[in-house]
């Protein structure tokens, strides 16, 4: 596991410190982020300013309560916005590329970035000596060991462990329900993304998700930490029971253009009519985050309704958005449905 490696690095740091004739107790505190960077935690950690260009780092900024430490964020919609202060009033240095010039006139104490965007790390460190902090959030074991170095970082230990907890707590349930499912019963699923040929990879967190909710993913075989574009006719030959559309990015179609579609009418997915948009309008279900454990919720509830009800989901969601934002949020506002 991820958070093993990084307490094994971290030991590892405080090791080579000691060889060099400085004990552990002359050091500052270390963290290890999601690109494998040493950092030394700031004395000012409670107070230090955030700015990001990661759309995927909103969440856990929210479930740290960090949201008036931003000085610039990079919001997918008006929710993020409405829902948590300091959003709104916070600028922007960029949509997924760094604005080098607008980072520098805000001067936040960190970047939190992508951890395979190595250039714009680079840049950032070495031109404007900005501490950037990388995340990777493809699966459950980084989401907690995102969740767990920003909680030391920025000072929010007893809420980041909070949040693992509950998140945790999800999971298992989630296991236990799969765990009734006869495997004769599991069907086959995949995630598409904002283009009919355009599917998550095997290794990517929506396929993930897909698993733990008890489906068998029908990408394994795409590794590649991204959106792939394998055709048409490859999505065809997959033949998926289940279709899950994203709600991460705009869609260049409908499910109902899917369903009417005489070139798909042999798919299993369309025969059944399961191709679902995993909710919501205005938030993201599928977004590599605290909600993943709800678009999981979401994908067990379509593909096994006799086993997670949905009374159940209804109970689920309102649960996540009381424990992320202290209310529930009515679902025509959010611009989801979950009726049968």
């Amino acid at each position: 596991m991820r958070i093993a490696i990084s307490v094994l690095l971290c030991a590892l740091f405080f090791a080579g410190c000691a060889a060099d004739g400085a004990s552990p107790a002359d050091t500052d505190p270390v963290i290890i982020d999601g690109a494998g960077i040493a950092h030394s935690i700031p004395e000012n950690r409670e107070t230090i300013t955030i700015a990001s260009v990661y759309a995927v780092s909103v969440p856990f900024i929210t479930a740290l309560e960090l949201g008036d430490r931003v000085q610039a964020i990079n919001v997918k919609s008006r929710f993020w916005t409405d829902a948590v202060d300091g959003f709104a009033a916070a600028g922007s240095v960029g949509r997924g590329l760094v604005d080098l010039e607008a980072l520098a006139e805000f001067a936040p104490d960190v970047l939190i970035h992508r951890s395979n965007d190595t250039a714009t790390v680079e840049a950032v460190t070495d031109k404007l000596g900005i501490p950037v902090l990388c995340i990777t959030v493809e699966d459950f074991d980084d989401i907690i060991n995102t969740l767990t170095i920003m909680g030391e970082y920025f000072g929010a230990v007893q809420r980041a462990k909070e949040v693992c907890d509950w998140l945790t707590g999800k999971f298992d349930m989630i296991d236990a329900v799969v765990a009734q499912i006869p495997e004769e019963q599991r069907v086959t699923a995949l995630v598409m993304g904002g283009e009919p040929y355009r599917v998550a990879g095997g290794d990517m967190l929506q396929s993930w998700m897909i698993e733990k909710a008890g489906g068998v993913c029908v990408v394994d075989a795409v590794n590649n930490r991204n959106w792939v574009d394998i055709g048409v006719e490859a999505v065809f030959e997959l033949n998926p029971g289940f279709i899950f559309c994203t709600s991460s990015t705009m869609l260049n179609y409908t499910v109902e253009r899917l369903l009417a579609d005489s070139a798909w009418s042999a798919m299993t997915a369309v025969i059944d009519e399961n191709i679902y948009i995993i909710p919501t309008t205005i938030d993201s279900w599928d977004l590599p985050g605290i909600s993943a454990a709800l678009g999981t919720m979401y994908m067990l509830h379509k593909m096994y309704p006799g086993y997670f009800t949905l009374e159940q989901l209804r109970s689920e969601v309102d649960d996540y958005y009381l424990f992320m934002f202290g209310k529930t949020f009515d679902r025509t506002y959010l611009g989801y449905d979950l009726e049968e």
